[in-house]
């Protein structure tokens, strides 16, 4: 199954509007000091509309042509109903080894959400962000558990 990516941040950012749903913020509670400007990642967007949100992005500090540190940034959001925000699940991010000087970053979180039958399921939306010394960064890839989304 694939996911048209603007349609569902498009929908994903609406519903958070229209729905009310509970937002809250996670990310690293020592955040590293920058003796430069910090930069600031494209972001990554997942929902399922009227039930939960998430958007993650990283800051990374460049010194002297470097990167030298990368803090994650999650915005989450649940409709304390049919959903609750459990945690940042799984976190990381570490240089790559391909002689750019670029960082990958990745951020899996865990919503506890009630099925269609009422039993007890969980959301785990992902993503891999890439950023370089330069101040460029990609998503390189996200997704709902198992399932790749465009």
């Amino acid at each position: 199954m694939r996911f048209n990516r603007r349609t569902t941040a498009v929908v994903g950012c609406a519903m958070l509007v229209a729905t009310g749903l509970t937002t809250g913020t996670a990310g690293a509670a020592d955040e590293a000091e920058c003796p430069t400007p910090e930069l600031t990642s494209v972001s990554a967007q997942l929902a399922n509309p009227g039930r939960w949100a998430y958007q993650y992005h990283v800051t990374w500090c460049v010194v002297k042509g470097e990167i030298t540190a990368v803090t994650p940034h999650i915005t989450h959001a649940d409709d304390g109903t049919t959903c609750d925000w459990v945690t940042s699940a799984e976190e990381k991010h570490v240089p790559l080894d391909d002689g750019t000087g670029a960082w990958e970053a990745f951020n899996m979180s865990e919503f506890s959400c009630k099925n269609g039958d009422g039993t007890d399921g969980t959301a785990n939306p992902w993503a891999y962000i890439n950023v370089w010394p330069n101040g460029s960064s990609k998503v390189m890839r996200k997704g709902i558990g198992d399932v790749v989304v465009d």
